[in-house]
């Protein structure tokens, strides 16, 4: 229960690591910016905020880096002890501490927990099927000018409804009867590179 517990609170703190690291690094950056070439903004208050930020960006960065240390060590690990390649450059699910790695050579996949150390290998046929998913979201949005207001010479803006994907993600179909659908969050350009790296390491 306890690493249970463990495993979800670092899971959470992972995803929102990225975001709070890039928009304090951003504020770090922004604030020394302000004090060095602005005189108006050499305050004590910018001092702080610069010193705030960069102790936030601190931080999350070194996390992010413990992550990652933990979990290569693992697949490093758990390649030494099976004389098996699982390939430590490309994990699906990382920066999570529950993530996977595949060794193409030997047609195995394993899922590792960098918090408790656990991992478990499975035949790459393990893999049945994954895609790109995402939602779409309609919005009202200025087209441009639209019909003249009478007796003005004033026009109503002109509105048209666009439909945006977001959140996107990768969706993964293994042969789990309890838990046969896995995804993981990610950007539209990084789903589609591993839709594309799967189709390599299965049918490659």
């Amino acid at each position: 229960m306890a690493n249970t517990l463990k495993t979800a609170g670092t899971i959470m703190a992972a995803s929102l690591a990225i975001p709070i690291a890039g928009l304090s690094g951003l504020g770090a950056l922004g604030s020394m910016l302000g004090w060095l070439f602005i005189k108006g903004n050499r305050t004590s208050g910018v001092f702080l905020f610069f010193v705030i930020a960069s102790a936030i960006f601190y931080i999350t960065f070194r996390f992010l880096i413990n992550l990652q240390k933990k979990a290569h060590n693992l697949v490093i690990k758990t390649n030494e002890e099976t004389n098996f390649k699982f390939d430590k450059s490309n994990l699906l699910g990382y920066p999570s501490p529950v993530f996977f790695a595949f060794d193409r050579a030997n047609r195995k996949m394993a899922s590792f927990n960098s918090v408790d150390g656990s991992s478990q290998i499975y035949e790459l046929s393990y893999l049945l099927a994954w895609q790109v998913e995402w939602t779409n979201k309609n919005r009202m949005e200025i087209s441009g000018m639209g019909n003249q207001i009478d007796g003005t010479n004033m026009r109503v803006p002109a509105f048209q409804n666009t439909t945006r994907r977001e959140s996107f993600c990768l969706a993964i179909e293994v042969a789990n009867m309890d838990n046969p659908i896995l995804k993981f969050p990610m950007s539209e350009r990084a789903a589609n590179e591993w839709c594309a790296r799967l189709n390599a390491i299965v049918n490659g």
